[in-house]
């Protein structure tokens, strides 16, 4: 699915009319048709009553097109219509009658402004919109909720309507999948109404969704019969610290269950008993100190062995030793030719935030995982200004991409996977049981999986998002928010794509 900028959304709108003979009139009506379905399939009334607000443009006519609809159900509604020709003064007295009348049971149905907002809301409106979120009614926005910009960061005046869900017609808007806006727009959906196939490559798409049917086309499990485990790649995962052996283990097994060929983890040394308990199918190679990774693996230092993808950093630590030992690795990438795949995670993005020179040395093409503390560090690093909202930390992220060449997944509820060139991916798999320690590890372990058995740098850490996520689906199905990170792991058998 493509995620369009405000003022293209209003471009397709046009081209689709023209190319179809569609008048904006039954886009309208189609618009109102969908939520209206929508909306009786989720609410489940105790009255069948609503409260509608029309304000101008098209998501007024669409909420007027709703209430149609509902009354011809046999809902009672009452339409406050901001475009009937009365006064300012009249609606504020009329308004404050509704207040006083209305039930709490009755949902609210917010058309008052759509996206294109151009200046401060202000009298009437700005009032309403303050007046709506003191109501304990539950409110389902039309299109976007009243005051948030399709786009772009929110105003520091601002007034937005805080919905509970939100319909929007048959492309999402940006600031949709950003943290800080959650509490306007709510839990929200696409509704089809009828544009999809509308020949729109004029306009430019920066960012998109990834659902299964892009996956689909870039990952399959299917396999040659004569293959071994050769075929499939050797995957080297430096990771593990005094106190942090898990995250070590949690990578190296998503690795393994993701169908690398062949793993070998070099971890400290007081790390291989547990280890070769909890993951015989690893090789390991064990550093000469007990508790943190101070030494490149030799089978990479020399050569000695040809890995296809390499890994660093969970449970890695940021002793002294170890950042120095990561300046080595990127040393190796940047002298010799004959370079595997690179993901880095955590520690090893935190090494390189705070050590002067390691950013520029990361290779191009690499995968870089971080959570948004830690692309706030590497941000930092970079020159960039701190974000002040999830908007701005996903346009750095576009940034720092473009800036570094390195595919960077910014980790959250939407993934956001940004590419050098473009476009840029929201992941849409996952759930917040999710939220629990380890599940970054897995992720990186997934990635340098997919990398070993050779997909390249920006399908890898695609396919790993959905991957991950959907295989977190799958655990929540079982546990709820009593997930455990190991419950991905096992969740990721049988893949149903």
């Amino acid at each position: 699915m493509n995620v369009y900028y405000t003022d293209d959304i209003r471009s397709i709108d046009a081209d689709y009319c023209a190319q179809t003979g569609t008048s904006e009139e039954e886009l309208i009506a189609r618009a109102a048709r969908a939520f209206t379905s929508a909306f009786l399939r989720d609410f489940v009334p105790s009255v069948e009553e609503a409260l509608v607000i029309a304000g101008p443009g098209n998501n007024g006519a669409d909420a007027r097109g709703v209430a149609g609809l509902l009354r011809q159900r046999g809902w009672k509604v009452y339409l406050h219509d901001l475009t009937d020709g009365r006064t300012p003064e009249q609606h504020d007295k009329e308004w404050k009658t509704v207040l006083k009348t209305l039930d709490s049971r009755v949902p609210v149905i917010d058309g008052l402004l759509g996206s294109g907002l151009s200046r401060p809301i202000t009298g009437t409106f700005r009032q309403m919109i303050t007046d709506i979120n003191t109501l304990p009614n539950p409110v389902y926005a039309v299109d976007i909720p009243s005051g948030l910009p399709g786009q772009e960061n929110i105003p520091p005046d601002a007034v937005i309507v805080c919905a509970q869900k939100t319909y929007t017609f048959q492309f999402p808007k940006l600031n949709f999948f950003f943290e800080d806006n959650y509490k306007y727009v709510g839990e929200w959906e696409v509704l089809d109404i009828g544009m999809g196939n509308g020949d729109y490559s004029r306009i430019k798409t920066p960012f998109r969704t990834v659902d299964a049917s892009f996956i689909d086309a870039i990952y399959t499990t299917k396999r040659n019969p004569f293959a071994h485990k050769n075929t499939f790649g050797h995957a080297l995962l430096i990771a593990g610290s005094k106190g942090k052996m898990g995250a070590a283990l949690l990578s190296a097994a998503a690795c393994m269950r993701t169908g690398a060929g062949l793993l070998t983890a070099h971890i400290p040394a007081r790390g291989e008993v547990p280890f070769h308990t909890s993951l015989p199918e690893a090789m390991l190679s064990l550093d000469n100190h007990g508790d943190c990774v101070t030494h490149l693996p030799g089978t990479i230092a020399t050569g000695g062995v040809s890995y296809r993808a390499v890994g660093a950093g969970p449970g890695l630590g940021t002793d002294r030793a170890t950042a120095a030992m990561l300046g080595e690795l990127l040393d190796m990438y940047v002298s010799r030719a004959d370079r595997p795949a690179l993901v880095l995670d955590a520690d090893a993005l935190n090494i390189i935030a705070s050590a002067p020179g390691y950013l520029s040395k990361i290779p191009v093409g690499t995968v870089l995982t971080p959570h948004p503390k830690e692309f706030d560090r590497l941000a930092c690093a970079a020159g960039m200004p701190a974000a002040g909202s999830g908007y701005d930390r996903a346009m750095q992220a576009v940034e720092f991409s473009r800036r570094f060449g390195v595919v960077l997944l910014l980790k959250g509820h939407f993934s956001l996977i940004c590419t050098p060139d473009g476009p840029h991916w929201f992941n849409t798999t996952g759930n917040p049981g999710m939220a629990t320690a380890g599940s970054g590890d897995v992720l990186t372990g997934i990635i340098l999986g997919l990398l070993t058995q050779g997909y390249p740098p920006e399908q890898a850490a695609i396919a790993g998002a959905y991957i991950h996520g959907q295989a977190g689906d799958r655990a929540a199905e079982k546990t709820h928010a009593f997930m455990i990170s190991g419950d991905i792991i096992a969740s990721m058998v049988p893949m149903e794509l």
